[in-house]
């Protein structure tokens, strides 16, 4: 007999049927048939929708935000997947929608649209322990985006399912605004449109969030509106393409963030498959277009043959919707997450080396650890265990240096530390701390600014990752910093390694290569070859 699953305790059903009872199709042959979600579409709005357990409703102040798993969300996804007519589904939805979370269903219960002032008769009826919705009382709704012409990706068909759908006795579109009940309103906004900040916004959408940069303003934008829909119990929601590693973007900052609230749909191909090879193309095509049956995959197969030859980044990123990295990248994705080693934490006493790279305030400072196996991972400190790098914003401005000290000693009383190789710079009087505590030959300073040290160390590093003679944890930071890395030319056909931005940072892969090269270099003495000691016998 199957297993009988509870469904998910979320909104996104009823968000769907009422969707589809309200919204039309904006464009192309189905133009004006209902809006219905479908793959990836639903997927998404039952997750974004889902309704913490426990949550209570309070009639008199209900909960918006804060009943919601999610805080705020991201979807990543192809040129053309369908990214903005869901985005204008989902603000139709947060605009004059059941939105808002007003307890659980006990069976029986019923959704009716005559009860909040729209005639067109839908209702919709609640299973048992189903959560139920309700309209905001006013909403202010937002739509990000990087210029006014960027705007109408999610806009026009917004307007459109608001004029041909059912939906007029509740917004109006006006100029330049749509006019929702109790003076309500949805916005577009760009970095121009400076004087709708600070509006008490219950919802924003941001299109396009991948290219959100400090250089034009929309960062800050961004910023200040997820700021604004704090204050107001609301959530935002982006949708972009994969955006460029070297614009350093608001979406990437999101996709990158260590907040556990936060909703990522970022589904990522098989690595081993090539964009260049018209067989693996398809399947990453079909892979990426799953759950999107209006895309003509001939037809972006097409585009996809005539970009490679003059500009292959924008095919993949935009089709292939991968992160590509830039010229000059250290690190070529699928050969690290070749070298994903899904075992164990290592236990205590475990022989292991260490490397540490430090910073003051503008990068991050972090542990790397490696066993004798070659096994590379991030330690762990303290009572709640937190993982051996520290990110400044975190930490007021500043790395706690004393946070750092007590992490190191946590790892030399769990583990027998053989080696230790630190980058000194700026860390000098501690390091020598350490040396003095745990012993000169175990603590040793490895200067990383010495060129041609440190391209000896990566190239071992990268010729002992290919041969699989080292291998590593799955920690998704380390990977994000190992894939910021680029090559910085020297003189002499050597490079060491930099970062493309300021807001990338590479200092765990810096401290992951010094791991390794203090593994290396005491495997060179034998560490853990004890078939090759030498025993001597007195007669």
């Amino acid at each position: 007999m199957a297993e009988h699953r509870q469904p998910p305790a979320s909104l996104g059903f009823l968000m769907a049927a009422w969707t589809r009872a309200h919204c039309v199709v904006p464009s192309g042959y189905d133009l004006n048939k209902p809006f219905s979600l479908v793959g990836w579409q639903l997927a998404n709005a039952v997750d974004f929708y889902t309704v913490k357990a426990g949550t209570r409703f309070n009639a008199s102040r209900p909960l918006q935000g804060g009943a919601f798993q999610w805080r705020r969300g991201q979807i990543v996804g192809g040129q053309k997947l369908g990214k903005s007519p869901f985005g204008a589904a989902v603000a139709c939805f947060e605009a004059v929608g059941p939105c808002v979370f007003c307890g659980w269903a006990e069976g029986g219960e019923e959704f009716r649209c005559e009860d909040w002032g729209c005639g067109c008769g839908f209702s919709y009826e609640y299973r048992p322990g189903e959560p139920m919705g309700m309209p905001r009382r006013t909403a202010l709704v937002q739509l990000l985006a990087n210029s006014e012409e960027q705007t109408a990706n999610v806009y026009r068909p917004l307007q459109t399912m608001v004029r041909n759908g059912h939906l007029d006795d509740l917004m109006k579109v006006r100029e330049g605004f749509i006019r929702l009940p109790n003076g309500g309103r949805i916005d577009p906004v760009t970095a121009s449109a400076r004087s709708k900040l600070g509006n008490p916004v219950n919802f924003a959408l941001c299109d396009e969030s991948g290219v959100y940069t400090k250089r034009s303003g929309m960062f800050e934008v961004a910023d200040t509106v997820l700021r604004g829909v704090t204050g107001m119990d609301g959530r935002m929601l982006e949708l972009t393409n994969p955006w460029d590693p070297m614009d350093a973007s608001f979406g990437q900052s999101t996709y990158e963030s260590t907040a556990k609230d936060i909703m990522r749909f970022f589904p990522r191909h098989d690595p081993n498959l090539d964009f260049t090879d018209r067989a693996d193309r398809r399947r990453i095509l079909e892979f990426v277009y799953k759950g999107s049956p209006w895309v003509n995959l001939d037809a972006i197969e097409a585009t996809c043959e005539e970009l490679l030859p003059r500009d292959p980044a924008q095919a993949r990123r935009f089709f292939g919707c991968e992160l590509v990295q830039g010229l000059g990248s250290y690190m070529p994705e699928a050969l690290y997450d070749d070298g994903i080693d899904e075992r164990p934490y290592p236990a205590d006493d475990t022989e292991i080396c260490l490397g540490f790279d430090g910073s003051q305030s503008g990068d991050w400072s972090a542990i790397r650890a490696e066993t004798v196996d070659g096994y590379r991972f991030t330690p762990t400190y303290g009572v709640d265990r937190r993982p051996t790098y520290w990110n400044p914003v975190e930490w007021e401005g500043r790395i706690p240096r004393s946070e750092v000290d007590a992490a190191v000693s946590d790892l030399f009383n769990h583990f027998k530390v053989r080696r230790f190789y630190c980058d000194p710079h700026l860390w000098e009087s501690l390091i020598d701390d350490w040396s003095v505590r745990f012993g000169e030959d175990v603590v040793v300073q490895w200067p990383t600014n010495r060129t041609g040290r440190m391209y000896d160390a990566l190239t071992r590093f990268m010729t002992d990752t290919t041969d699989g003679t080292t291998t590593h944890s799955g920690d998704p930071v380390a990977k994000l910093h190992m894939m910021a890395a680029r090559k910085i030319a020297k003189p002499g056909d050597k490079y060491v390694l930099g970062k493309p931005s300021e807001n990338q940072k590479i200092d765990i892969a810096m401290a992951d290569i010094l791991a390794h090269e203090a593994a290396s270099d005491m495997r060179a003495l034998n560490w853990g070859n004890d078939s090759n000691r030498i025993v001597v016998f007195r007669w």
